[in-house]
């Protein structure tokens, strides 16, 4: 059977082939000292240098004959991601990329593994009872980072939808992450609406019509809410906050401490919890 090496953006960003001065005893038992470095200078000079390598697992049988795959974990702004390094058992090739077979099988995505979500405690997250819609002591705890998108929408109607049904099992923490200027004022705004006003504050803003969000709108909203709790400082601080934890810059949403990076669907939220929910 014929194999390809191309490139991958799951995997790696480019494709290296490195001649080794003393070949890499890719069959060993133990990952050694030398081949822990040559495969944390590949990840680096591929993906960049400020990419942290957290393991290196010992190398296993690759789908080419006469080569063994390495799974390399790095830190990602989602958890922790396998990439998968191939190395020759002779002549002490190694490269970086994808590998797929004649049926057109991208062989290294099936075999790499799924990245680890990431976890982060709730008094890292910075939570609290004022922008919280349902009971502090429910089980499923949901931390929704959200801004004035679209997406960030559907977010929060999705587990508001999931919270109406399970009252008694979901509470929703709200941190304020706009991704642009115009979302900035928009959560400022949505400051002076706590607990269950939030809900009703987060909906005006999602289904308002594409433009909206004038100066004047925007102070009509404030006093729609509670507009002496209005807490501008807040906003930026969800942003500086979110950037010291890493998190990406997208809306992002968090099941008792673990990240959702699968789709939001009912079973995904569930497998987070650990109960099952209401339908």
């Amino acid at each position: 059977m014929m194999f390809k090496l191309m490139l991958s953006g799951m995997t790696i960003l480019a494709m290296l082939s490195i001649s080794l001065i003393n070949p890499v005893k890719v069959l060993s038992e133990e990952v050694k000292k030398d081949e822990v470095n040559i495969f944390t200078q590949i990840i680096k000079k591929t993906m960049g240098k400020g990419v942290k390598v957290m393991r290196i697992e010992t190398p296993e049988k690759s789908p080419v004959k006469g080569w063994v795959q390495t799974r390399v974990w790095i830190e990602s702004v989602y958890g922790e991601t396998p990439v998968l390094i191939y190395s020759s058992e002779d002549s002490g090739l190694i490269f970086a990329g994808s590998v797929f077979d004649a049926k057109a099988e991208n062989l290294t995505r099936r075999d790499v593994g799924e990245t680890i979500p990431k976890v982060i405690e709730e008094s890292a997250m910075e939570i609290g009872n004022e922008y919280m819609i349902g009971n502090p002591g429910a089980e499923v705890r949901v931390v929704l980072w959200i801004g004035g998108s679209a997406f960030s929408g559907d977010l929060f109607n999705t587990f508001y939808d999931l919270y109406n049904e399970n009252k008694e099992k979901v509470v929703l923490y709200i941190k304020f992450y706009p991704l642009n200027a115009k979302d900035i004022e928009k959560m400022k705004a949505i400051t002076c609406y706590k607990g269950e006003a939030l809900a009703k504050g987060l909906n005006i803003v999602y289904k308002a019509a594409a433009g909206w969000g004038s100066s004047e709108e925007l102070d009509a909203f404030r006093y729609s809410g509670n507009p002496g709790t209005c807490n501008d400082d807040k906003v930026l601080k969800d942003l500086k906050l979110a950037a010291d934890l890493g998190l990406p810059r997208r809306p992002v949403v968090f099941v008792n401490r673990t990240m959702l990076i699968e789709r939001a669907t009912r079973e995904n939220i569930e497998k987070l919890a650990g109960i099952k929910l209401n339908q």
